[in-house]
């Protein structure tokens, strides 16, 4: 049965993933960014390649934190947490990246998202098991607007 404060506790160790996510981020450390997720974990970027493993998810970030991320600046604004199981989360985070060139590396552009990540805890260590990427694209029109 859990507490009051072990639910504190693991939500303060979930929080603390996003943390490292975004520290690792941005010194462009795709090793300390990949050791944030299970051995086995998916990673689905926002253009939807899909990383398989932890090593896949390395290189993946290795590449691009050496070439139009390498500039990059993230940062989360918000994050809400739900606890499916007392070892298993999900997060929602909305997240902001400044500094990232265009494919021709002369443009630096500004990106927003949102991530939906699934988080495991295994004994006392909290991973990141799935993450979505999804970049919000600016609309003009709200097509779930009423418009009446």
């Amino acid at each position: 049965m859990s507490t009051s404060s072990t639910i504190f506790s693991d939500e303060t160790a979930v929080q603390a993933i996003m943390t490292k996510f975004v520290d690792a981020w941005n010194v462009h450390d795709a090793k300390s960014y990949a050791a944030l997720f299970a051995e086995d974990g998916d990673f689905v970027n926002v253009m939807g390649l899909w990383m398989k493993g932890r090593s896949a998810i390395e290189k993946g970030h290795a590449q691009v934190f050496s070439t139009f991320l390498s500039d990059s600046y993230l940062k989360i604004t918000d994050t809400q947490i739900k606890f499916l199981k007392p070892d298993v989360a999900i997060l929602h985070c909305t997240w902001e990246i400044t500094g990232q060139k265009s494919p021709d590396g002369n443009h630096i552009l500004q990106n927003t998202g949102v991530w939906t990540a699934i988080a495991a805890r295994q004994e006392t260590n909290w991973q990141i098991v799935a993450l979505q990427n999804t970049g919000l694209i600016p609309m003009s029109v709200n097509p779930l607007q009423n418009t009446t």
